[in-house]
């Protein structure tokens, strides 16, 4: 269910109705977690029961985390967090690319070895949720965040449709307290969510679309193709990577907005950096952000770590 497609714009307007028709601010984020379970599960519902056993597994841990005294414990909990967290990410990623890799390697030595393709269906979003569940679990072991404890406000802040496909990815103290917090309708909000997603919407379907059907010919075969039709292929498809990914992320943002809740936002015109360096700090911004917070700094920064 693309958010350009029909599909979406029906199940979208049933999710909006419904869920400004109910008065009760706890039942309609009940609500919205069902339109959430829904969206997820029309990919393949049996995916439902990975990222279930995700968020139940870690909203159990970093319980358990708060609760313990012993220094030891806790972060025996923070790695067992983290490495299961990981696994999942690792199994239906990369289990094919390791196994050709391993194939390959061997074959080189002279082997002839062939192994059975999984078909392993890679899970909707798998990569954003398992950043969350990471950094909500590392912010309760750090103290900077109660853990949650209701589980539904937390697998909200999982499953949250809008920023399912294409993130941004969101941060447990950004999302957690606007799930606490009751929403009143506002058109003014409305309209300016409105004009978010079709200004995705047009990133995505006209400009992203139409650069691929001039870039895809030519990477597909450039040998045959002038220099100067390569040189367009390279522009089109820088046009067509932004207007892709960017345009995905304002259509989340401007969804999110017309139910009342705030996204991140994740490019800020990163074509017009004047260095890689700010490149990066326009470019995916949650996820360049997250690296640096959760990665970089834990192992030094630029203060240099044991490690």
């Amino acid at each position: 269910m693309l958010f350009h497609s029909v599909q979406f714009f029906l199940f979208f307007s049933v999710a909006f109705i419904g869920y400004w028709s109910i008065p009760q601010h706890r039942l309609r984020m009940l609500w919205l977690l069902g339109a959430s379970f829904a969206f997820y599960g029309s990919w393949n519902p049996w995916l439902l029961f990975v990222i279930v056993f995700s968020a139940a597994f870690d909203f159990l841990i970093a319980q358990r985390i708060e609760a313990s005294a012993s220094p030891k414990t806790r972060r025996s909990l923070l790695i067992l967090s983290i490495c299961v967290s990981l696994s999942i990410l690792g199994f239906f990623k990369y289990t094919n690319f390791l196994l050709d890799s391993a194939v390959s390697t061997f074959n080189l030595f002279g082997f002839d070895y062939r192994h059975p393709a999984f078909r392993i269906v890679l899970p909707l979003g798998i990569s954003f949720y398992t950043f969350e569940t990471i950094s909500y679990v590392v912010d309760v072991y750090h103290r900077r965040l109660r853990a949650e404890r209701n589980f539904s406000d937390y697998a909200l802040f999982i499953m949250f449709f809008p920023h399912l496909i294409s993130g941004p990815i969101i941060r447990p103290r950004q999302f957690l307290v606007q799930v606490r917090r009751t929403k009143r309708f506002d058109w003014l909000r409305l309209e300016a969510g409105a004009r978010l997603f079709l200004l995705g919407l047009v990133k995505k379907a006209v400009i992203a679309d139409h650069m691929a059907g001039i870039a895809d010919p030519v990477f597909g075969a450039p040998s045959i193709y002038a220099s100067e039709a390569v040189w367009i292929a390279v522009f089109c498809y820088t046009a067509q990577i932004y207007c892709d990914f960017s345009g995905y992320t304002d259509m989340a943002i401007g969804a999110a907005h017309a139910f009342g809740f705030k996204l991140p936002v994740n490019f800020n015109m990163p074509y017009a950096s004047a260095s890689i360096s700010e490149f990066w700090h326009r470019w995916h911004i949650s996820l360049s952000t997250w690296l640096r917070d959760y990665l970089y700094f834990p192992l030094g920064g630029n203060r240099y770590g044991n490690l």
